[in-house]
């Protein structure tokens, strides 16, 4: 899949729930809280479709993006066995997986957790900013904390985000020159096989004087082989008697 960038954008991998419930709140995040500051996102199932199983899908968007921005809205409630007095609200699983691979890929990443949501594993260890799961009067999300909180999360992401760009067209221009290397390397050898099957099974022999070798297309290179054939011959001989 093949992302659109450009310097002022970074490609987002978007991890959030695309159930109907939870769409308002995506979409106002995303449109007037992300996107106004050079995030484009975009999430499986959301806005993105491929046609093979939903991990694999996943795994090949998350490759074109550049950072990820996880929306943590309250999927499933569970019970603690050794405190069951205390229930936990848990996000979509998916958001923990996606920021896992994100994790592994060593790509930046922001969450957004709506209040009173219990953040699991990989996504509770990174800076996380609270939201209320409901929209004000206004259609916007209510961000807690000050603004300028989050005007510097964003803006580290987006340069991290960034910074991954850089390194990710750093190591494509290097797989391109190895592979052009070796393709030179390999077309260089393949020629010189060819010439060798080419080759007069009297080559290195030189029988200048005999009618074949006038018009022979090697006989330069036979003229070459046999001197260095007699010069070798003449070390071994040297180092026999010596």
């Amino acid at each position: 899949m093949e992302s659109i960038r450009s310097k002022d954008v970074v490609t987002t991998f978007l991890s959030c729930s695309v159930r109907p419930r939870d769409w308002a709140l995506v979409n106002s995040l995303v449109q007037r809280v992300l996107a106004p500051r050079g995030f484009r996102c975009f999430t499986i199932g959301r806005n993105v479709s491929l046609a093979e199983q939903t991990d694999d899908a996943v795994r090949r968007l998350m490759d074109c993006c550049e950072c990820l921005i996880g929306v943590a809205t309250e999927r499933l409630n569970a019970t603690d066995r050794d405190f069951p007095d205390r229930t936990l609200s848990l996000a979509t699983p998916y958001l923990l997986q996606e920021t896992a691979m994100a994790y592994q890929l060593q790509m930046p990443f922001l969450i957004f957790k709506s209040t009173g949501i219990t953040l699991l594993g990989i996504t509770n260890r990174n800076l996380w900013i609270e939201i209320e799961p409901e929209l004000n009067s206004n259609g916007r999300v209510k961000i807690h904390g000050n603004q300028e909180r989050l005007l510097s999360a964003l803006h580290d992401l987006k340069q991290k985000a960034l910074q991954r760009r850089a390194q990710m067209n750093t190591d494509r221009l290097k797989s391109s020159i190895g592979w052009l290397s070796a393709l030179t390397i390999g077309g260089y050898a393949l020629a010189e096989g060819i010439d060798m099957l080419r080759r007069p099974e009297c080559f290195g022999d030189f029988y200048y004087k005999h009618p074949e070798c006038g018009p022979c297309s090697y006989r330069d290179k036979c003229k070459v082989e046999k001197l260095q054939r007699q010069v070798t011959q003449g070390r071994l001989t040297g180092l026999q008697t010596g």
